[in-house]
């Protein structure tokens, strides 16, 4: 086949999904003024919903496996423009490569279970992450680092927990350990976790600059790495929890760190400006059993979300951080659909949480490029890695909670044969 044949081939072959799944583009058949925020207007059926969340995962699979790098990691320092995130030393590269390599090989281990080209990836990318040893701070005060441990720990759960990956079992059990360590170690006076600590020096943070969201996504991952048998260190959980709890507002956000929580009013600190944020934050807590965030709070969460979210696709893609209404930021448009994901699983079934299920898995198939990739933020040459690592994972977690009413509902699933993505 000549390459002009194969172009116009792919080229088809594009056309012909992105027909298959149109529904999940549009308003799924209703209808709606023109002033509907877009988020609000109706969504497609679960069948439909559910075709579009296979297909969108197999593009996005397609995608991560196009662009591992030769050594097995994902993303680059290269950036194309002039003005970047503050980095503080050359040493951030080190935690932004080893975060968005996890959050990639994360994405890859249930596609690994069925899929050779995505296990010899996950293999590759495994081998890269354990060869880079434990990622420090750029500095006293600059610890992009926070988000290396999180998600290495996320990724070594999911590999612990997969007998297919026995293999490599003990290794990723001794990464567990390590970074449950270094959880605690790095954990701020106040309870909290953050990237900044600008007013002071320590071995430890002083916890002014603890975000709500780090916290909260540092202790999903720590509960899961518990789960597969780490040992999380004594006070470890009960000071986030009460870091968290402390930063909650009574109007369902949550403040955006320490140092502005009695910053109530602040325009980041409203449902407008911290829907994507306060996903992490519902989850955290409810996994930790503090009261008030059952499933209901944990499902108003995401319809506030839904309901708010033209602000975050503003924000989605812009340049600088924070300079969108509300002052939302891109980077954490694909974190906080995660999590908001991960609230509807941990969510009571019924109408309610179908619909914003449906929702979400249309709303994914949306962003998603042409090339099967999603993207955010142009944080230098890790934006397009991060961003489909975690959709991919919010695909995955969506999946189980379409394919049984679709099953219920008698109707015919559009993938029928292929078990699709797992959580």
């Amino acid at each position: 086949m000549t390459a002009r044949v194969a172009r116009h081939a792919r080229a088809a072959l594009a056309v012909l999904a992105a027909v298959a799944c149109t529904s999940c583009a549009s308003t799924g058949g209703g209808t709606a003024s023109t002033e509907t925020p877009p988020a609000m207007r109706p969504v497609p059926d679960a069948a439909e919903a559910l075709a579009c969340v296979r297909d969108s995962h197999a593009r996005g699979l397609a995608w991560l496996l196009a662009n591992q790098r030769p050594d097995g990691s994902f993303g680059s320092f290269e950036s194309p423009r002039a003005r970047e995130v503050f980095l503080d030393t050359q040493a951030s590269h080190r935690a932004f490569h080893t975060a968005t390599s996890a959050l990639a090989c994360w994405a890859l281990v249930q596609p690994a279970r069925s899929d050779a080209r995505a296990r010899a990836a996950l293999d590759r990318g495994l081998a890269w992450l354990l060869a880079q040893g434990e990622v420090g701070r750029a500095s006293g005060n600059t610890f992009y680092s926070v988000w290396a441990h999180t998600y290495l720990l996320e990724l070594g759960a999911a590999v612990v927990g997969d007998p297919a990956l026995a293999m490599h079992h003990d290794a990723w059990r001794g990464v567990l350990a390590r970074e449950a360590q270094v959880a605690r170690r790095e954990q701020s006076a106040d309870g909290g976790w953050a990237y900044y600590d600008f007013n002071h020096v320590g071995q430890s943070p002083s916890g002014h600059e603890s975000t709500s969201f780090n916290t909260a996504a540092m202790v999903e991952a720590l509960l899961d790495a518990r789960a597969q048998g780490a040992e999380v260190p004594e006070g470890t959980l009960s000071d986030a929890a009460r870091c968290i709890e402390r930063l909650r507002i009574p109007n369902g956000a949550y403040a955006y760190g320490t140092y502005a929580e009695l910053s109530v009013g602040a325009d980041y600190n409203r449902i407008s400006g911290a829907s994507c944020r306060l996903q992490a934050c519902n989850v955290a807590l409810a996994r930790l059993g503090v009261p008030g965030t059952d499933g209901d709070a944990l499902r108003a969460g995401v319809a506030l979300l839904r309901e708010r979210h033209h602000y975050v696709e503003i924000a989605r893609g812009r340049v600088m951080p924070h300079e969108a209404y509300y002052r939302n930021s891109g980077y954490y448009y694909f974190f906080g659909h995660y999590y908001a994901a991960r609230a509807l699983e941990l969510s009571s079934p019924g109408a309610a949480r179908d619909e914003l299920v449906r929702w979400l898995a249309s709303q994914m198939r949306i962003d998603q490029n042409a090339d099967g990739s999603w993207f955010d933020y142009p944080l230098y040459g890790y934006g397009f890695a991060y961003a489909t690592g975690y959709a991919m994972r919010t695909l995955q977690v969506l999946e189980p909670m379409l394919a049984p009413t679709v099953e219920a509902d008698g109707a015919r699933d559009p993938a029928k044969g292929d078990p699709g993505p797992r959580r």
